[in-house]
């Protein structure tokens, strides 16, 4: 049954329900097939864009069927308007997306031209993107699945409409329940009995706060107003400074306490970020880069360190400061108590008002904390290409501007703060006039003693002071909050390439490796591979080549699980790779890149990388098989030599044969080579090529390779084009059948003997 995936125009004559499945289009574009003078072949699907072919806004229509595919326009007044078609599906090689500045056409190649079909805005683009899937599908003759269009976005959340950050990630507005506070809170559970016995001191703080106005009042009205009890004076100095001193002595305590267990919530939240990060497939580091993550884990959550302090000493001794103080003005004078409150209902608009004004603010400041983080770190790890270039100084440039907005905002930021606070301590100065007013003529008319009215203002200090904080702590809590957002959206992200709870562990890997129909793209709209299918013997050498980007990498990102494909299956030893522990799965298959990582750390530790409870002996004879030993013991200190950032202070050649060492020694059963050699020279490449030797023997080895005589005494050799599997065969079957691998292996010959007579 076809599928109409969307309405026709904003129009009720027009309108549709999504996902209706019928025979025929919906009323108002009956006369469409007719209108593109398209044959009655049955509709296999259609589906709606917002633009025509010059771009102009308005309703249109792609329309396939069977046998033909072409688009029509519904103008303003009803009418029908053939924009394209119709194309013969038979006469179709290839349907792709153009993509042009803000829209994209939908075309398809006939007799090697191509023919726009339909265009689209951005809008549109996930739309057709699974629309271009499912025309590829129809065009190779297999069925058209209906939900691949209709299924909800995984970029959009399904509840509230609102965009994610990205595939899998929770809706921070549906996810109200479970916020960043609350999950702040539910992170001290395991310090419940310490945060017991840190509210039990600050309730005994507040008690002692309460202390001196009380002594205060009674020295004023007992001493030295009657000129009486001329004996109490000293035990109430005594006490006045006992009470200071007590309530300093909590205060360390407190402080202490507080200190430990926010210290404790932090590393325990940078352990747990870096476990998260380390899980998260590689897809995830494609959308976030380096800085902006480090940024996170070493400046958002200092937040979390002032978490515990700020609302246990902050909040919660405030609050109960604001409660303890409150019912003691109220016990003094209950009238005189309510003009203390008068401030407050502008003190609570002020700030609720200033708490929206800021919050954006806030996240502008981590924004360009994040951004500057992204900057430096790309110009520090890119330092000899910027030094090659002479780029210091646009460098500079650029990093001036970063530091600019970065400026600007905290500035904002700053600006926006001390205009706050002062007029918050205006409106409190304003009660405390009114209370000079009224409780001096209240004294003057012996209405009030003396000492009541001076402990009523020491109450009425304390009182404002942590109403004062209270309306400053919202600054606080908006830059934790801003902080915590960024936190959560790593620890929530989904881990694309998860284990299952039913992977079988695999003691050892035989190393046969199969294919069977994989699909896969990055963007999961945009398929890179297409149908891939084929199989790898146990201990085969296997050969891929292939025009760049045609797929030969992401086959090696499948096998490694680094993605999961979108459609069909990838199995080693015959399991499904997805069912496999992933530990078993790495144990046995070894990468080598063209361009080597290597930590900075000692030549011996990044050897023994994948095994570091390995011995010395062990990663000599890596080292050796690797042809490395001999270069690794000339240096001074030799295997204890400390690298540089990415290996530096080695050769191109001498990291990749270190690497090579590093994989010899987690002997592996499949052993992928990326371009091991297209990068160093032609001494270096002989050394190379020799610890290769030694590392493919009785292993399953797949080799991916431009330099395409390294691949002549391959056991099979796959060619990749376009996604797909254009040819198979050994090294003199593909020479004879005069194709694809044919042209490649011509053009380099060439390209070798116009070197060579240069």
């Amino acid at each position: 049954m076809p599928v109409l995936t969307d309405e026709v125009a904003n129009s009720d004559k027009f309108r549709i329900e999504e996902n209706i499945h019928a025979e025929e289009l919906p009323e108002g574009l009956t006369g469409a097939l007719t209108v593109m003078e398209m044959n009655d072949a049955p509709i296999v699907f259609s589906i709606r864009s917002d633009l025509n072919l010059e771009g102009v806004g308005c309703t249109s229509w792609m329309i396939v069927t069977e046998k033909e595919a072409g688009a029509v326009q519904v103008n303003a007044d009803g009418s029908l308007e053939k924009i394209s078609g119709p194309f013969s599906l038979s006469d179709a090689q290839k349907v792709r997306t153009f993509p042009t500045v803000g829209s994209s056409f939908l075309q398809l190649r006939i007799h090697g031209l191509y023919f726009d079909v339909i265009r689209y805005s951005n809008a549109k683009r996930e739309t057709f993107g699974r629309a271009l899937q499912q025309f590829e599908r129809v065009l190779d003759g297999k069925a058209f699945q209906s939900d691949a269009i209709s299924r909800p976005s995984d970029l959009v959340c399904d509840k509230c409409g609102l965009p994610l950050p990205g595939r899998g990630v929770m809706c921070a507005r549906c996810n109200r329940d479970h916020g960043i506070l609350f999950r702040a809170l539910e992170m001290m559970r395991p310090y419940f009995g310490l945060l017991v016995v840190l509210l039990g001191m600050m309730l005994a703080g507040v008690g002692l706060d309460l202390v001196p106005p009380l002594l205060t009042r009674m020295l004023v009205d007992k001493v030295l107003v009657p000129h009486q009890n001329v004996t109490w004076l000293p035990y109430i100095l005594i006490g006045l400074m006992a009470a200071s001193a007590l309530r300093n002595v909590l205060s360390v305590f407190i402080g202490r306490l507080s200190s430990s267990i926010s210290t404790r919530i932090t590393r325990e939240l940078r352990e747990k970020l870096q476990q998260k990060l380390v899980s998260l497939s590689v897809d995830y580091y494609n959308r976030h880069s380096v800085g902006s993550l480090m940024s996170r884990v070493l400046w958002d959550v200092d937040y979390f360190q002032g978490f515990v302090s700020q609302v246990s000493q902050g909040f919660l001794l405030n609050l109960m400061l604001v409660i303890g103080i409150g019912f003691a003005l109220f016990s003094m004078n209950w009238k005189l108590a309510l003009l203390v409150i008068v401030p407050l209902p502008f003190v609570a608009i002020g700030t609720i008002y200033f708490w929206k004004y800021i919050h954006p603010i806030y996240y502008r400041v981590s924004d360009s904390q994040s951004k500057m983080s992204q900057l430096l770190s790309g110009l520090l790890s890119g330092i000899r290409l910027v030094k090659s270039f002479g780029q210091e100084e646009r460098e500079h440039q650029r990093f001036e501007k970063s530091a600019g907005y970065m400026r600007d905002n905290r500035n904002l930021l700053d600006r926006s703060i001390a205009t706050f606070n002062p007029i918050m301590s205006f409106l409190f100065g304003l009660g405390g006039l009114i209370i000079w007013y009224e409780g001096g003529h209240l004294v003057l008319t012996d209405q009030m003693s003396l000492g009541t009215l001076m402990a009523f203002f020491a109450y009425v200090g304390m009182f404002y002071g942590p109403v004062s904080a209270l309306s400053s702590f919202s600054n606080w809590m908006t830059g934790f909050l801003s902080a915590g957002q960024r936190i959560f959206d790593v620890l929530d992200a989904n881990v694309s390439v998860s284990e299952s709870p039913e992977a079988v562990p695999l003691a050892r890997i035989e190393g046969s490796i199969e294919f069977r129909d994989v699909v896969f793209g990055y963007d999961p709209y945009v398929p890179i591979l297409k149908g891939v299918t084929f199989s790898i013997k146990p201990g085969q050498f296997v050969g891929i080549v292939g025009k760049s980007g045609s797929g030969k990498t992401t086959l090696v990102n499948l096998i490694c699980r680094f993605y999961d494909a979108q459609q069909g299956e990838v199995l080693i030893d015959g399991i499904n790779i997805k069912n496999l522990k992933q530990e078993d799965l790495h144990r046995d298959v070894a990468l080598v890149l063209q361009d080597p990582f290597l930590f900075s750390a000692t030549i011996a530790e990044n050897i023994a990388y994948g095994r570091p409870e390995s011995n010395m002996m062990q990663i000599m004879d890596a080292a050796k098989a690797a042809n490395a030993h001999n270069f690794i013991s000339k240096r001074a200190s030799a295997y204890d030599t400390r690298l540089g950032e990415q290996g530096s202070g080695l050769s191109g050649g001498e990291r990749q044969r270190v690497s090579i060492a590093r994989a010899l020694l987690c002997d592996p059963r499949i052993l992928i080579l990326d371009e091991a050699t297209s990068s160093v020279d032609t001494e270096s490449e002989q050394e190379i090529q020799k610890a290769l030797s030694v590392l493919c023997k009785g292993r399953t080895t797949i080799a991916i390779a431009h330099r395409l005589s390294t691949l002549k005494n391959a056991d099979w050799i796959y060619v990749v084009d376009e996604g797909r599997i254009a040819e198979s065969g050994t090294h003199d079957d593909l020479m004879a059948q005069e194709g694809i691998y044919h042209r490649l292996v011509r053009i380099q010959t060439e390209l070798t003997r116009l070197e060579t007579e240069g």
